[in-house]
């Protein structure tokens, strides 16, 4: 196998995110398998732990911490004789133009030989445009939210005058590629996120554990009061049965409340940030996912590869890519506390409808296996290259 140069592009290499979590996943596997890999982050989280393995190199962009105040436009500042204004965005535009200077010295080592940048995050193509033109350098582009939630935030304006440009611009499910072909965009492609374990529990041991469970960011989006709020509806038809959510955020002193004021502290806890996803999902029975938005989840697809059937809402067009309603879990829609509770409340009250969705889950979970999207990966690198060292 040819030896390549990979770049991961990330707005922060450290902290606990989808997307960085994903980049080390691949990062690791590149370099197991014997490539040059690196981490270009524009800034870092102060004292956060990093997925990343410490042999692979991070060079941080914006080392002072210095994150860019929204430019101003100058000659109607100087008119009206906001001299601080001005000198404040002269000193925007040099800081700027240095550190883009320090991020072309970067990719100068590589010389002529051919790079593949994967930018994770569309907030680093201001920092890596200038190399557009380098023909050893080949750009992906990723968006690990959906078309729809692009849409609806700023960063569309930026996947529209940047992403066109790119060798391939990634997305996490074809409905959201043919978003983005409609869009007039022909360098769309798909591919999913890799499970970093794939490991079938036995149903009935899941089953015995009597705990759902609940993983990401403890914030408003990700819907656990609405999901705490279904648990505690059907908690008395569940006797022995427990929902552990793992975190951390902002919500966190107000979800603790609600679990408070529902005097369900024996049954309901918060149990902060896992160095272990897969022990924790092994030690559980079913997944529940009650976010408002989502791309693709790796929390889900890393629950069906320990054989937990997954109940979510209808939040994401690649929802329904992972999660078979009425297959090996159920899809619900956003905010319907009632319906989510009856699904839990169905599937947990059944253990022969458990043990069945539980194994149609851990098959399904083939799609996302590391060495499969892996070899994809690879393809790509074949298809976009071309320039030989």
């Amino acid at each position: 196998m040819q030896k390549r140069n990979v770049v991961f592009v990330l707005n922060e290499y450290n902290g606990h995110g989808g997307a960085q979590r994903v980049a080390s996943i691949l990062a690791e596997d590149f370099v197991r398998d014997g490539h040059n890999v690196a981490v270009l982050s524009i800034n870092e989280q102060k004292d956060a732990p990093s997925y990343f393995s410490k042999d692979i190199p991070v060079q941080i962009v914006q080392k002072n911490g210095y994150r860019a105040t929204a430019p101003k436009e100058l000659s109607s500042n100087l008119k009206a004789f906001r001299l601080n204004t001005v000198a404040k965005e002269l000193k925007r535009r040099r800081e700027l133009a240095k550190r883009k200077q320090e991020v072309e010295k970067f990719f100068d080592k590589y010389g002529d030989q051919e790079v593949f940048v994967i930018v994770i995050q569309v907030w680093g193509m201001q920092w890596v445009q200038p190399l557009l033109y380098r023909p050893n350098v080949k750009i992906i582009g990723q968006s690990h939210e959906s078309y729809i939630a692009s849409k609806a935030s700023s960063r569309y304006k930026r996947i529209l005058r940047y992403y066109r440009q790119v060798s391939k611009f990634l997305l996490l499910t074809q409905k959201d590629a043919d978003h983005f072909e409609g869009q007039g965009f022909s360098n769309v492609g798909v591919i999913y996120n890799p499970t970093p374990f794939r490991k079938q529990v036995d149903p009935k041991v899941l089953y015995s554990s009597k705990t759902i469970v609940s993983t990401g960011r403890l914030i408003e989006a990700k819907g656990f009061d609405i999901l705490i709020e279904a648990f505690s509806r059907i908690a008395q038809d569940l006797p022995g049965w427990k929902l552990e959510i793992y975190g951390e955020g902002p919500a966190e002193k107000s979800l603790q409340t609600l679990i408070d004021i529902l005097d369900l502290n024996d049954r309901v806890f918060l149990m902060g940030q896992t160095k272990d996803v897969q022990a924790a999902l092994s030690a559980s029975s079913l997944f529940v996912l009650s976010s408002k938005a989502e791309g693709l989840p790796m929390s889900l697809i890393e629950a069906q590869s320990c054989g937990l059937p997954c109940i979510s809402t209808d939040c994401a067009p690649g929802i329904r890519e992972i999660v078979g309603d009425y297959k090996n879990g159920y899809v619900t829609p956003v905010d319907d506390i009632q319906l989510l509770s009856r699904q839990m409340k169905r599937l947990l009250t059944n253990p022969e409808l458990f043990y069945e969705f539980s194994q149609r889950s851990y098959e399904s979970s083939a799609r996302f296996d590391k060495e499969y999207i892996k070899s994809q990966w690879y393809d790509l690198f074949e298809e976009i290259g071309g320039n030989e060292k």
